[in-house]
């Protein structure tokens, strides 16, 4: 009866559903480099800023003297310059129109030849390295957190 019916209006209303769905899209187009790099970029200065923000409103308000604040105002700041960092070397990446590998196999080698692409292996380096102490960091402040608020509850 009426439970047929509810069923037939659910297979109904998801067939046409599917059948008016649009069609699905590639991610990211191959044939132009920089399409998304735009938004990437603002994505990566958004969060610096919103951590440079956040460093802000702990340094200015009551919860620099707190237990676990001096952890995570070092965290943000990592994060910070990992963005400033990655900020800089995508732009440099896009600047490089000459190859910076030669050869092929065992030959292979590195071409270092002006301060462009140095400053560019120099951002992926620390790209990297900034992070494990960031996350560190934050790992620590959260710890702090959660002896505070377990030494709080009754």
């Amino acid at each position: 009866g009426s439970e047929m019916c509810i069923r037939d209006r659910v297979l109904w209303g998801l067939i046409i559903v599917v059948l008016c769905s649009p069609r699905p899209g590639l991610a990211f187009d191959l044939l132009w480099e920089t399409q998304g790099s735009y938004v990437h970029q603002m994505a990566h200065l958004a969060f610096a800023l919103a951590m440079v923000f956040l460093i802000y409103e702990i340094k200015r308000g009551e919860l620099r003297g707190m237990p676990g604040f001096r952890s995570l105002v070092w965290g943000c700041a990592l994060l910070a310059w990992w963005n400033f960092d990655a900020i800089i070397g995508h732009a440099l990446d896009w600047s490089l129109t000459f190859p910076i590998i030669i050869g092929s196999g065992v030959h292979r080698r590195l071409l270092m030849e002006n301060w462009q692409t140095w400053a560019f292996y120099i951002t992926k380096i620390t790209h990297f390295l900034l992070l494990p102490p960031a996350f560190y960091f934050f790992y620590r402040s959260l710890k702090r957190f959660s002896r505070g608020s377990e030494s709080k509850s009754p």
